[in-house]
C-alpha cells in the first residue's frame, strides 16, 4: 500500500508515435506536386525569393552605413558654422530633422575644411543615400512581383511566402488582395 501511495499516476503513452515523435495528422491530405515542373518552378522561385531577400538585406545594411556617415557629416558641417538652412538646402531634409541630427553629435570639434568641401560632401552622401534608398525600392517591388506571381500560380501558399521573404503571413494575405487566382 505505501508503493502503491507514493507513486505518480500513470499515463497512458499510446497517442505517440513508434518512435516517440510527434507525428502530424492533417484533417485534410496534402496535395504533393504531380509532375516535375511544378517542382521546378517551386525550386525557382525559393531561390529568386531567397536572393531578394539577401539583396534587400544588403541594401538596408549600406542604406545605414551611408546615413550614418552622411549624419556624421551633416552635424560636422553644422559645427564649423554653416547653416541649417544650407545643411537642409543641400541635403534635402527638413530643417528640422538637420537639426535633430546636428544635436545628436555632441562631441564635435571645429575641423577648420571650408564651407564649400562640406556642401559638397554632404551632397555627395545626400545622393549616394537617395540612389541606395531607389535600388532598395527596386528590389522590394521586384519581390513583389515574384510573390504575386507565385500566388496567381499556385505555387507556394501564403505561409511558406512567408518564410521565404521574411514577412508576415499578415503582410503576404494584405499584397495578395485582389489578385485572381485560378481555382
Amino acid at each position: 500500500m505505501t508503493a502503491q501511495a507514493g507513486s505518480a499516476p500513470t499515463v497512458s503513452l499510446q497517442a505517440r508515435s513508434a518512435t516517440g515523435r510527434y507525428t502530424y495528422r492533417a484533417k485534410a491530405p496534402r496535395t504533393q506536386p504531380t509532375d516535375h515542373s511544378d517542382h521546378s518552378d517551386h525550386a525557382k522561385l525559393a531561390h529568386a525569393l531567397g536572393v531578394h531577400r539577401q539583396l534587400l538585406s544588403h541594401a538596408t545594411s549600406a542604406i545605414r552605413t551611408l546615413t550614418a556617415a552622411r549624419n556624421e557629416l551633416i552635424a560636422q558641417a553644422i559645427e564649423d558654422g554653416l547653416t541649417i538652412a544650407t545643411v537642409s538646402a543641400a541635403t534635402g531634409e527638413n530643417m528640422k530633422a538637420v537639426r535633430t541630427i546636428a544635436l545628436a553629435y555632441d562631441d564635435l570639434h571645429p575641423s577648420g575644411l571650408p564651407r564649400s568641401v562640406h556642401l559638397s560632401a554632404v551632397k555627395q552622401k545626400s545622393d549616394e543615400l537617395r540612389a541606395a534608398e531607389r535600388h532598395r525600392a527596386q528590389i522590394t517591388e521586384r519581390r513583389e512581383a515574384l510573390i504575386v506571381m507565385a500566388l496567381r500560380n499556385q505555387v507556394c501558399d501564403d505561409l511558406e511566402l512567408a518564410s521565404l521573404t521574411g514577412l508576415t503571413p499578415d503582410h503576404i494575405r494584405r499584397s495578395s488582395r485582389g489578385i485572381a487566382r485560378p481555382a
